[in-house]
C-alpha cells in the first residue's frame, strides 16, 4: 500500500516539469493565435477600405497590404537591402550598450552617494525633459554623416531611460529588509550586492527594454536627418519617389527588429528573475 502510494506520488512528481512546459507552450500558442487575429483582422478592414475608396485611400500615399507583403518578402531577400539594416542595427546595438552601460553606471552612483544625487538629480530631470532628438544636427555637426553620430544620438536617447530606472530601482527598497542589513551590521558594499541590487533588477528591466526601442528610434531619426546608408536612408529615399509600398515594408522590418530584441530581453529578465515572472503567471 505504502509503496503503491509512493510509486504514485513519484509518478506525480515526475509529471510536473512537462505540465509545466505544456502549459507554457498553450499561454504562447493562445498569444500568437489572439495577436495574429487583431493583425488579420487590421489588414483586412485595411484592404477593404483601400479596395472601396480608392480616392481617399490613395496608392501613392497608403498602400494596400497585398502591396506591402511582396514588396517585405522582396526587401528581406534583396542584399542591398539587408546590408542597409545591417547597418542600422550595429548602429542601434552599440548604442544600446554605450547608452545603458553609462545610464546603469552612472545611475549606480547617484543612488549610492546621496549627496551626489541631492546635488546632481535635478539636472537629470532637466536633461530628461528636453528632446534628445532634437541633438541630431549637433552630433552631425559634431562627429560629421558617419556612424559615430548616429550611435551618439542612440546611446543619448536610450540613456535616461536606463538612468531613471537605476536610480529608483537602488534606492527605493524595502523597510524592513533595510532594517534587518543595519541590524546584521552589513557594511554598504554588503547592503547593495545582498539587498539594493536583486531588488532593482526588476525595475532595470523596464529601463532596458524601453531602452531597446529608444535606441532603434535614435539611429534612424539620425539616418533621416544625413546620411546615405542605413535603414532610415531606405525609408528616405522611397518616400521621397512615392514607393509607398517599399516604405512599409521597410518599417515593417523595423518593427520585427524592434520586436525581436525586446523578446530577448524578455527572455533574459524571464531567466534572472525567474520568481518574479511565475508570481505573475499565477495570478
Amino acid at each position: 500500500m505504502d509503496d503503491s502510494m509512493s510509486g504514485a506520488g513519484t509518478i506525480g512528481m515526475d509529471q510536473l516539469p512537462g505540465s509545466a512546459s505544456d502549459s507554457r507552450l498553450r499561454r504562447i500558442g493562445s498569444q500568437i493565435l489572439l495577436t495574429g487575429s487583431v493583425v488579420l483582422s487590421i489588414c483586412l478592414i485595411w484592404e477593404l477600405l483601400s479596395r472601396l475608396d480608392p480616392s481617399f485611400w490613395p496608392e501613392i500615399v497608403l498602400s494596400k497590404p497585398t502591396e506591402i507583403i511582396p514588396a517585405f518578402f522582396e526587401a528581406i531577400t534583396t542584399p542591398f537591402v539587408l546590408w542597409h539594416f545591417w547597418v542600422t542595427f550595429q548602429e542601434t546595438a552599440i548604442g544600446f550598450v554605450v547608452g545603458a552601460g553609462g545610464g546603469f553606471l552612472l545611475g549606480t552612483y547617484v543612488a549610492l552617494v546621496p549627496t551626489f544625487r541631492k546635488a546632481f538629480y535635478p539636472v537629470i530631470i532637466l536633461f530628461q525633459s528636453t528632446p534628445r532628438v532634437a541633438l541630431a544636427p549637433v552630433f552631425i555637426a559634431w562627429f560629421a554623416f558617419g556612424i559615430t553620430s548616429k550611435i551618439a544620438l542612440a546611446a543619448t536617447i536610450c540613456f535616461f531611460p536606463v538612468l531613471i530606472n537605476t536610480i529608483t530601482g537602488l534606492t527605493v527598497i524595502d523597510e524592513n529588509a533595510g532594517l534587518l542589513m543595519k541590524s546584521l551590521r552589513a557594511t554598504r558594499w554588503q547592503t547593495f550586492r545582498h539587498l539594493r541590487l536583486p531588488s532593482s533588477v526588476p525595475t532595470v528591466f523596464a529601463g532596458l527594454k524601453a531602452a531597446l526601442t529608444f535606441a532603434l528610434i535614435g539611429a534612424i531619426v539620425g539616418e533621416l536627418t544625413a546620411t546615405n546608408e542605413g535603414a532610415g536612408h531606405l525609408i528616405e529615399t522611397a518616400a521621397f519617389q512615392f514607393r509607398s509600398d517599399d516604405v512599409f515594408a521597410y518599417l515593417l522590418m523595423l518593427a520585427l527588429i524592434g520586436l525581436a530584441m525586446f523578446l530577448i530581453a524578455a527572455r533574459l529578465e524571464r531567466k534572472l528573475l525567474f520568481w518574479h515572472v511565475d508570481l505573475e503567471e499565477a495570478t
